[in-house]
């Protein structure tokens, strides 16, 4: 199993331009942790926090515009969207740094935070649509692992780095560092796998686009479980110990979970063709996970000390639901609509996410910690029922007949 890790990653980073991507990838995905903290941590130092929670708002509402990014992903090279945008953002944030130092109305500083977020680009939308394209059919698997090992990464430092960086030096060095982050990925993901791939003359599209499709949106709706149930398992572990207070064990117990997010998602590109083929169909992590959520909940009510040993099973499946979504989103996409389905997969989770972080505080309240959990199982439980109901796709190439000059799993 070792030797087969090892090999599989090591054919995919010889891809050509692989690793170019994997560091602008990288490079990506610490804005989605670093950027909500960042503009909390600017902003509370010139006005009040809730003034500052607003504009956080305003930034995640912005976000939600992915979608749209991604269709003109699909329309035009990727060039010709991605250098504009990384042009209006860089000076969006400049704005919004000169504001916050002016101390510029809550208004103006949440109309800037909508416009740097409709201005981001979609970095890690691009990344996957242009691995899908550059990576041998039985390296797919192992790209995604990939994916959602950078993504976990990010998360974990992200917002500790933001916090390191507008406390040790200045509140506004967050956000400038977020802003420069982007301005490394874009040229590197342009120079990347798949990058110089050439584009198919795009079909006359529905207005819809890929909500037309019923697999598809069965797609999106694990996703908007999937989401939701995490963040109501963040919400629920971030106070584990005392009620409506952040905590350093519920810290401890979120890292916990990262880490074995990490090596579960990492583990998934090392699996045979046919078993990972099985394990990425979005029912079989997410009823997983939603069994191992009992087990922790069950745990949580047993001894304290069970509750970190019960956490390593929930982070493991977490990296293998990422994987899953976004893999079979990418199986049912129609051509010339895969940027724009992957963005529609990232809206659905923002979503899921914002209702789960409300829902996790009202059942934290009222159910306490096994009562969230129980909830964010039971949005997992959901999700998996969905995505029984998504047509599997034989796949396009079989375990004997690789492409990447590998030995058949």
């Amino acid at each position: 199993m070792t030797t087969d890790l090892v090999r599989k990653y090591r054919l995919l980073f010889a891809v050509p331009g692989l690793r170019l991507s994997a560091v602008a990838a990288l490079t990506g995905k610490f804005q989605p942790g670093m950027y909500p903290v960042a503009l909390l941590a600017l902003v509370s130092s010139h006005l009040d926090y809730s003034a500052a929670t607003l504009v956080v708002a305003a930034a995640s509402v912005g976000a939600m515009t992915t979608p749209l990014r991604g269709r003109l992903l699909d329309r035009f090279s990727y060039a010709a969207v991605l250098w504009p945008l990384l042009v209006l953002h860089t000076g969006t944030l400049l704005l919004f740094v000169a504001g916050a130092r002016a101390h510029a109305g809550t208004a103006v500083l949440c109309c800037l935070s909508v416009l740097a977020s409709v201005s981001l680009p979609p970095i890690g939308t691009l990344t996957r649509v242009m691995w899908r394209k550059a990576v041998p059919d039985d390296l797919r698997t192992t790209a995604l692992a990939l994916d959602s090992v950078l993504a976990d990464f990010g998360f974990m430092v992200g917002p500790v780095a933001a916090v390191a960086l507008a406390r040790g030096i200045t509140p506004d060095a967050a956000v400038l560092a977020c802003g420069l982050l982007v301005a490394v990925a874009v040229p590197l993901g342009l120079r990347g796998a798949g990058a110089r791939a050439p584009k198919e003359a795009p079909p006359r599209r529905h207005r819809a686009g890929p909500l037309r499709s019923a697999a598809l949106r069965r797609v999106f709706s694990v996703a908007f479980c999937f989401f939701l149930g995490v963040n109501v398992l963040e919400v629920s572990l971030a106070s584990y110990g005392r009620k409506g207070e952040v905590t350093l064990a519920g810290g401890v117990l979120l890292s916990l979970i990262a880490v074995a997010s990490m090596a579960g998602g990492a583990l998934l590109g090392g699996l045979p063709a046919r078993a990972a083929r099985r394990l990425l169909r979005p029912t079989v992590p997410l009823a997983g996970n939603a069994v191992c959520l009992l087990l922790l909940a069950a745990a949580s009510f047993v001894h304290p000390v069970l509750v970190p040993l019960a956490c390593l099973p929930v982070g493991f499946c977490l990296g293998p639901c990422f994987a899953s979504v976004y893999g079979t989103a990418a199986d049912h996409a129609a051509k010339g609509e895969e940027a724009e389905t992957q963005s529609w997969v990232a809206g659905a989770m923002m979503a899921g996410g914002a209702l789960g972080a409300a829902a996790g505080g009202w059942s934290l309240a009222h159910g306490g910690p096994a009562g969230a959990l129980s909830l964010a199982a039971a949005t997992w439980a959901a999700g998996a029922a969905c995505g029984a109901r998504i047509p599997h796709l034989r796949p396009a190439v079989e375990d004997a007949c690789v492409t990447s000059g590998a030995p058949a799993d």
